[in-house]
């Protein structure tokens, strides 16, 4: 068997393209969920009623990158659902 002819096969695995993409979007999840330190409104609790526009930033990137990993995870829930189906 060629390597060629392994990383075919490997690209037509459901099973591995579901168990990384599950994976990635775990990782991303659990990393990038809005951790308590980051405030999505932008707001410094030490300096009453002022706004941070590097923390808002922040809190919109990191909730961007979650809602990949989310997705991700989606993703690996439907390729085990056409794995069934097929």
């Amino acid at each position: 068997m060629s390597n060629l002819e392994i990383v075919y096969r490997l690209l037509l695995n459901i099973d591995f393209w579901s168990g990384l993409s599950g994976f990635i979007g775990a990782l991303l999840t659990f990393f990038f969920g809005l951790p308590p330190k980051i405030d999505p409104t932008g707001h410094i609790n030490l300096i009453l009623e002022q706004e941070d526009a590097k923390e808002k930033k922040k809190g919109r990137e990191y909730k961007k990158i979650n809602y990949v990993g989310i997705l991700l995870i989606a993703f690996s829930f439907l390729l085990q659902i056409v794995k069934l189906l097929i």
